[in-house]
């Protein structure tokens, strides 16, 4: 039986790379919703009735995305720092 190291699968890019891009995009998400949601609560703040009332559901949309970003933004926060680690450096350094 033949045992290959694995390659990463996507061309020009390394897994270091990808896992801090991954952290950059999931941390601005995050921010792009919780903005979304101070602005939502400030037109909630002037508006009664019908509009009230999608506003709080759109609200709670938003509340939700910024849970999930939330928990991503910290799981991928983990994996950037192991692969930032000495170790991982040396594992992928010649990798494109």
């Amino acid at each position: 039986m033949d045992n290959k190291k694995p390659v990463f699968g996507i061309q020009g890019y390394n897994p270091i790379k990808t896992v801090t891009e991954l952290h950059s995009f999931c941390r601005d998400m995050q921010s792009y919703y919780q903005i979304a949601r101070g602005d939502l609560l400030g037109q909630l703040e002037a508006t009664e009735g019908k509009d009230e009332i999608r506003l709080h559901k759109e609200l709670q949309d938003l509340s939700r995305k910024i849970e999930f970003y939330h928990v991503l933004n910290n799981a991928v926060s983990i994996a950037d720092t192991m692969f930032h680690t000495q170790e991982m450096i040396a594992e992928f350094r010649d990798t494109p």
